[in-house]
C-alpha cells in the first residue's frame, strides 16, 4: 500500500483509489469543476477583453507550440 500525505488540508469526498491514474483523473475532475475566484474571474475577463480589442498583440495555442518545439528542435540540433 503506498501511503499519500499533504502538507496542508485538502478535503476529498473520497479516500480509496484503485491506482495513481485513478486518483489523478479525480483530482483534475475536481479541478475542472472548482470555482474560481471573482479576483481570478476578473483577471480572466480583463484578459479577454484585451485579447479581443488587440488580437495583433497575441498568438494562438498552436503558434506558441510550434514555436517552442522549434526552439527546442534548434537547441538539440546545434547542442
Amino acid at each position: 500500500m503506498t501511503i499519500i500525505s499533504f502538507d496542508e488540508p485538502i478535503h476529498f469526498d473520497r479516500n480509496h483509489f484503485r491506482n495513481l491514474e485513478d486518483f489523478h483523473l479525480y483530482i483534475i475532475q475536481n479541478l475542472e469543476s472548482a470555482d474560481l475566484s471573482s479576483t481570478h474571474k476578473s483577471i480572466l475577463d480583463e484578459r479577454l477583453e484585451e485579447a479581443e480589442n488587440n488580437p495583433d498583440n497575441f498568438i494562438s495555442f498552436d503558434e506558441l507550440k510550434s514555436s517552442i518545439k522549434r526552439k527546442k528542435y534548434l537547441s538539440d540540433k546545434s547542442g
